[in-house]
């Protein structure tokens, strides 16, 4: 089996709080059978569509599906913009559709390529439920005192809410210097946050480490970092606790099975970021069925406007808080194009 070719197609759903735009590309064989993949990046889809259409020509047509390992570094070592998110994401979405060109040419589905589940059903988390209140006149050092009173209040609010037994995942998307994350993690302690999510700055490894030292809440990271390598200094580091690569940017499933594997010794879980569409969630699920140290899985679908549902028959639905492991041979899933087409891509906000 050799790879003719690939189709990119972009489609959008109006999320509660957000526009998306999704990147689904389709690795074409001379045997029939597609491999599909995810490369949504959040903002420049267009820009990676174009990129996967030239490392296809250059790297993949004429090769082998199955030598993805081969195809993952050859893909990485010969581009000088490696280790960005762009080129991650590119990668992230060939390796996607590479892995499901195998479960399906071999008539399994990947989690059995990665060695097997662990589990019949993956934990999952509710994120996008939420809205974002803004309180545009802050600036400055007033901003960082008023945010962090007023997050306490939010999570305060949340576990009053919902009592003792549901789960709280404090995310704080990288906005605050030390001082201002130790001060507010220390408060939120007694809410018993699941955890303290990009406390301060994912790319500086010694910001977060002060963080985990002084806060007695698990920190977690990553949603922003790409490829092993970052993800290697956090843990060498002992700067984190939960690690939360994504999928569609960091590696594709190759590399996320790395940073598990690199993580496993020091006892570090793993909860995989995902704001994706069905392809890139999927992928996940199957990843998280084979790791002995997943922990949780970020869950977005729920919502996203009907047709996101409609774009793939064979998404997993989540149920009381899990979902079932995929059925059927590669990812599982089956692209309905007209679907798709009918939701093209629409411009982002700023």
């Amino acid at each position: 089996m050799k790879i003719t070719g690939i189709k990119t197609h972009i489609f959008s759903s109006q999320h509660r709080n957000a526009k998306r735009n999704w990147l689904i590309l389709r690795l074409t064989t001379d045997e029939g059978i597609e491999g599909i993949g995810e490369a949504s990046m959040l903002s420049h889809d267009p820009m990676v569509a174009t990129l996967l259409h030239e490392w296809t020509e250059a790297y993949l047509v004429g090769k082998n599906p199955l030598h993805h390992e081969v195809h993952w570094t050859r893909m990485y070592q010969d581009n000088l913009g490696r280790g960005g998110r762009l080129f991650s994401t590119a990668l992230s979405g060939i390796d996607i559709a590479l892995w499901d060109l195998r479960g399906k040419a071999l008539g399994v589905p990947v989690y059995e390529l990665l060695g097997g589940p662990y589990t019949d059903r993956i934990r999952v988390y509710a994120n996008g439920w939420y809205t974002n209140p803004g309180l545009p006149e802050q600036n400055a050092e007033e901003a960082l005192r008023v945010e962090a009173q007023l997050a306490e209040d939010r999570v305060a609010a949340v576990r009053e809410a919902v009592g003792p037994n549901v789960e709280i995942l404090v995310e704080v998307h990288a906005k605050f210097n030390v001082y201002t994350a130790i001060h507010l993690g220390k408060r939120l302690e007694q809410y018993r946050p699941f955890w303290f999510e990009e406390p301060v700055s994912q790319e500086n490894v010694s910001e977060m480490k002060q963080v985990r030292d002084n806060v007695n809440i698990p920190i977690a990271t990553g949603e922003r970092l790409y490829t092993k390598f970052p993800f290697f200094e956090l843990v060498k580091n002992e700067a984190v606790d939960i690690l939360q690569p994504d999928m569609c940017n960091a590696g594709g499933i190759t590399e996320l099975k790395k940073i598990a594997a690199i993580a496993e010794p020091q006892h570090i879980m793993m909860a995989p970021h995902n704001t994706n569409a069905a392809v890139g969630t999927v992928a996940s699920f199957h990843l998280d069925a084979a790791m002995p140290n997943f922990l949780i899985q970020e869950y977005h679908a729920e919502f996203y406007e009907p047709h996101y549902f409609e774009v793939f028959d064979g998404l997993p639905r989540q149920k009381n808080g899990y979902v079932e492991l995929p059925k059927g041979a590669g990812l599982g899933l089956t692209f309905n194009e007209e679907v798709a087409n009918a939701h093209p891509h629409m411009p982002l906000d700023h």
